[in-house]
């Protein structure tokens, strides 16, 4: 891949790749015929270090095993199949204690067994998706995800203080490699 060739590209279509958080959200339901959840739902968000609990704004559900079965790659399914065989096996039973706990102990089983993908995004300035996380791997919605929200980062409209504090000069260059890639695997560019 020629980075520099895609670097100029995005130069020059840079402002129409800056996307607010509400066009983020819009093009995810549609793409993959999801729905919004509560952050509440998923009980562990609270105590995450990747994300901001008080600015996440929006966690989207991807459970259509239509669109499952299309957006996960072979090594993925893999996995899902490897887990689903694994809890069989086991004959894992979570014990929960009221119906809220059921409810996300079945959560983070269909997470783990592929029958669901949950997005969680954040916005730490309250107009461009600051960070996200998919929760279940899912190579194609984290690119399709970061070809969305890479544009604020990489423009400068997301100040650097808001990006990851942990990220070292290295990674930031990494990053921007993946978001050209997204850009030319969604045809962005």
């Amino acid at each position: 891949m020629n980075y520099k060739v895609l670097h100029e590209k995005f130069e020059r279509r840079k402002q129409w790749l800056v996307f607010e958080k509400e066009e983020v959200v819009r093009r995810l339901l549609v793409r993959y015929k999801a729905r919004t959840i509560p952050k509440t739902d998923i009980m562990d968000l609270v105590n995450d270090d990747q994300l901001s609990y008080p600015h996440i704004f929006c966690c989207i559900t991807i459970d259509d095993s239509a669109v499952l079965v299309k957006i996960f790659n072979a090594k993925e399914r893999a996995d899902f199949e490897w887990e689903r065989d694994d809890n069989a096996r086991r004959g894992t039973v979570y014990r929960h204690k009221d119906e809220a706990h059921r409810r996300y102990n079945q959560l983070i089983l269909d997470e783990q067994e592929g029958r669901r993908l949950d997005i969680v995004l954040e916005s730490q300035d309250g107009v461009h998706v600051t960070r996200f996380l998919t929760r279940s791997m899912c190579e194609q919605v984290g690119s399709y995800i970061l070809s969305h929200v890479g544009g604020a980062q990489f423009t400068g409209r997301i100040p650097r203080t808001l990006w990851a504090n942990d990220w070292t000069d290295e990674e930031i260059k990494l990053s921007y490699r993946w978001y050209l890639e997204a850009l030319h695997e969604f045809n962005k560019l």
